[in-house]
């Protein structure tokens, strides 16, 4: 990004409009640039990020999957879903984990070797 682009533009010169608003909201949230740097992280979840209250590297590093995809909680015949942070957004837990633990390299928490090992 530059100082003219602040927002990705895709190979071909064009952005969505939806990618431009929501870059624009986390801009407003007052997220870190650095997120940018992370791999399969969408606008739309920075703008989830933003509204949870993770607004550094270190806090999405602290995240457990759980926490962004939500969870099942069976107590006796009840069964009780608690959203994650995406809420609806369609995200596997597979890609869940990659993004907390490229936080986690970022955050110097782990070494990036280890993500390999």
């Amino acid at each position: 990004m530059t100082a003219d682009t602040p927002f990705p533009i895709s190979p071909d010169g064009s952005a969505s409009r939806e990618e431009i608003a929501s870059k624009c909201r986390a801009a407003k949230l007052g997220l870190e640039d650095a997120f940018d740097d992370i791999p399969g992280i969408l606008a739309s979840m920075l703008v989830a990020f933003g509204k949870n209250g993770i607004k550094t590297i270190e806090d999405l590093a602290a995240c457990a999957t759980d926490d962004l995809v939500g969870w099942t909680e069976h107590s006796g015949d009840e069964i009780t879903m608690h959203p994650g942070i995406f809420g609806d957004m369609m995200v596997s837990r597979k890609q869940c984990d990659a993004i907390i633990l490229q936080a986690r390299v970022r955050a110097g928490w782990i070494e990036a070797a280890a993500l390999t090992a």
